[in-house]
């Protein structure tokens, strides 16, 4: 049953004319806003609310990109690094070279001051290798017979004495090293004048033997070869001595020498040969 005021049989709008309403009523918001600009307010808030949902819609590409951009980043570091690491190396062996080089000038700058002895002549050799026999204290010169070479000759570098020739071939030359067992090399003490008589002991050193228990040495005494046996030239550098020991038990000093030669570390020598025609200018 109707209600007092309500028609009994009112019919509500059909689709198309409520799409028609709302049509009309939206072209009237367009117009009135392209006129007046009466929705700006309206259209501020919209944005007010929506703009953490668009914060939130873009968090997911910000960290896609931010992730992209970390990887490009750390490859990025990573060729930079292999590369500064390839620079470094590079770098070291030069100042390696450089400082090599450095070493074997000094030297044979120290070599060429050698050869104004009068009475002799030099050969300059290099150091092929070192006996396959570490004990055995000889090394291998790339000098040999067809240089003038021959047994006996004493072989120095720019510190000392290294040793004297003891086989020549046509082409190379061994050299047995002063701390070699059984090498004896007659010295001097440089600060007193005492004669001596030095031995190696296969260990690269060397003992100053039959020294009197009275004898004035001290450690850091430079010992020079005497010139006695005529084999070795007076006045080339042998040892240094590093320890001086008594014993109640011997007549004698027990002196231990350190070799001043570079025994196992030079690579450039003289082999001296006594040449009578050469004379003092």
């Amino acid at each position: 049953m109707a209600m007092p005021g309500q028609l009994m049989f009112a019919r509500r709008l059909g689709p198309m004319a409520r799409l028609l309403i709302w049509l009309l009523v939206g072209a009237s918001c367009v117009a009135i806003d392209t006129r007046y600009h009466a929705l700006d307010g309206l259209r501020s808030g919209f944005s007010l609310v929506l703009q953490p949902v668009r914060a939130i819609m873009r968090t997911p590409l910000d960290i896609a990109a931010e992730l992209g951009g970390f990887f490009v980043r750390h490859r990025l570091l990573q060729k930079e690094r292999d590369a500064l690491m390839t620079e470094r190396a590079r770098l070291l062996v030069d100042v390696n070279t450089a400082q090599e080089l450095v070493r074997e000038n000094a030297e044979l700058r120290t070599l060429l001051q050698l050869q104004s002895r009068p009475g002799q002549r030099v050969v300059h050799a290099a150091l092929l290798y070192r006996g396959h026999d570490w004990f055995a204290q000889r090394i291998t010169l790339d000098q040999g017979g067809g240089a003038g070479l021959r047994r006996g000759l004493p072989v120095v570098d720019a510190s000392g004495l290294v040793g004297q020739v003891s086989r020549v071939y046509p082409g190379s030359s061994e050299v047995m090293l002063v701390s070699s067992p059984g090498q004896l090399t007659p010295v001097l003490v440089e600060r007193t004048g005492q004669r001596g008589l030095v031995a190696g002991n296969g260990r690269s050193q060397m003992d100053l033997r039959y020294m009197p228990a009275q004898t004035d040495i001290r450690p850091g005494d430079r010992l020079l070869t005497s010139g006695i046996d005529r084999l070795y030239p007076a006045g080339i550098p042998v040892a240094r001595v590093s320890r001086v020991s008594r014993s109640q038990a011997s007549p004698y000093l027990r002196v231990e020498c350190l070799p001043l030669a570079g025994l196992d570390r030079s690579r450039a020598v003289l082999v001296l040969i006594a040449d009578p025609q050469v004379t003092q200018p």
